[in-house]
């Protein structure tokens, strides 16, 4: 079938790892900052009426949030490694199938 190509350049995939990486950093940056700016806030919203009712709807989708961009940090993390091990086993097979097919040319054309 025409079209039915698969290539992959392995630098470039390799290249986005680190990427993935930076972004994982930058989060894990953002949400430690994110911490100590709250915690140093504290309750603000106080113990009246108002006060436990914001928190009840605010303090849940907090955590949720704070927990949530936790998970992003350990997904990109989770990409980074993947996608350098996506492009380093391309890489190593592109190398093992060109020495196969120069062996088996090598042997049909006698020179090996």
């Amino acid at each position: 079938m025409a079209g039915d190509d698969f290539r992959i350049d392995t630098d470039q995939v390799g290249a986005q790892a680190a990427k993935f990486g930076e972004l994982a950093g930058e989060l894990t940056t953002g949400l430690t900052d994110l911490v100590a700016g709250l915690s140093a806030i504290g309750d603000a919203w106080g113990e009246d009426e108002f006060g436990e009712r914001f928190a009840a709807n605010y303090v849940d989708k907090a955590d949720d949030a704070l927990t949530n961009i936790a998970t992003a940090v350990q997904m990109f993390q989770f990409l980074e490694k993947g996608t350098e091990v996506t492009a380093n086993t391309f890489g190593a097979l592109d190398a093992d199938f060109t020495n196969v097919l120069t062996t088996i040319t090598s042997r049909l054309d006698g020179t090996a």
